[in-house]
């Protein structure tokens, strides 16, 4: 008597490894590029909704007093003080964000912001010049820079900025 030989089918074990390598390869190359996505994704959510908020604190202050207000000394004078890549708790106001009405449109925040504010003839500060081109209108004006660290890495941070004769957030070292 003859036995009839089953016929076999399926993977072996060295093309299933290989199906397992070369998803793990794609997954390293997809990875790096949705965490960097991500992060930019939510640093604009931010920034649009704070830049909204002060925009609009700052133009009804403006009709109130005839006169734009700063809430820092300086680009760097920004709250919260120091990035982060994670959002942090903001806590108590700053005088100048409370003098403003400032309503915060979230609890957190990963940026930091300052409105910095002058007069005709009195120029802007050095980042939003060197890195925005910004010039200071003959008038009356503000900008707004928000300071950010998206990708937790502090030697490179990413800036946003807008003003009261500009409606587009203008961006460098954009989510690196």
């Amino acid at each position: 008597m003859h036995r009839a030989q089953r016929s076999q089918s399926g993977f072996t074990l060295l093309e299933l490894m290989i199906v397992v390598a070369i998803v793990a390869m794609l997954a390293a190359v997809a990875l790096p590029n949705f965490t960097s996505d991500s992060r930019r994704a939510k640093g604009d959510a931010e920034v649009n909704a704070f830049f909204a908020e002060l925009k609009i604190r700052e133009e009804q202050y403006a009709i109130e007093n005839g006169r734009y207000l700063a809430t820092g000394t300086s680009e760097t004078a920004t709250f919260p003080a120091t990035p982060t890549p994670g959002a942090q708790m903001l806590g108590a106001l700053p005088a100048t964000w409370l003098t403003l009405k400032v309503r915060t449109p979230e609890s957190s925040a990963r940026c930091g912001y300052v409105v910095i504010a002058g007069i005709s003839g009195q120029p802007g500060g050095a980042i939003a010049s060197a890195s925005f081109g910004y010039t200071a209108p003959a008038m009356n004006w503000f900008y707004i820079l928000a300071h950010c660290n998206l990708d937790g890495d502090s030697a490179v941070d990413s800036y946003y900025f807008i003003s009261n004769d500009t409606a587009k957030i203008q961006k460098t070292n954009y989510g690196r």
